[in-house]
């Protein structure tokens, strides 16, 4: 009687403990956010976790990185937001084998969508990822993607190249 006792606490002890390890926090930060931030917040866990774990298509990564210096990226998030949390670090990992991510710059909003952004990117849904030119919008997107993320960017940089050529 005892031992069974004694297991069925420690399983519920164990049960609580893995639970509380494995939720997520909801943690909202709202203005812009700096890599540091990412990588420092134990609420962000999230971050360091999906750019470690994704593995982006080399062949976009490669023209994304002949494109290097050419655009930036503005990345309006929510870090409450689970798309955005799946995106993000997709991105990011994609940028960092590009040798470009110091061209994204992350904005985060709140519920409200509101950003405190000196700029209004006119954001309807997170996350929204904007590729500039001199600052210009070049093409935006926005929510889940139907392909990965760096076939989408490399995308919007080949329209931009024909755009520029006048294609």
């Amino acid at each position: 009687m005892r031992l069974k006792t004694l297991l069925l606490g420690g399983a519920l002890l164990l049960t609580s403990l893995s639970w509380a390890q494995t939720s997520k926090t909801d943690k909202v930060i709202k203005g812009r956010i700096e890599m540091k931030t990412f990588m420092n917040d134990q609420d962000l866990a999230w971050f360091y976790h999906g750019v470690n774990s994704y593995t982006p298509n080399d062949k976009m990564v490669d023209y994304i990185k002949s494109n290097r210096g050419k655009y930036n990226i503005i990345a309006l998030i929510g870090t409450w937001d689970e798309t955005s949390r799946q995106l993000l670090p997709k991105l990011y990992k994609t940028m960092i084998l590009a040798s470009s991510e110091e061209q994204i710059m992350v904005w985060g909003a709140d519920e409200k969508l509101q950003t405190d952004a000196p700029t209004d990117y006119k954001l309807k849904k997170v996350p929204t990822f904007i590729i500039m030119k001199d600052g210009k919008e070049e093409g935006r997107l926005v929510g889940e993607s139907k392909e990965t993320i760096e076939s989408e960017v490399a995308r919007l940089l080949l329209k931009m190249n024909r755009k520029e050529k006048g294609e």
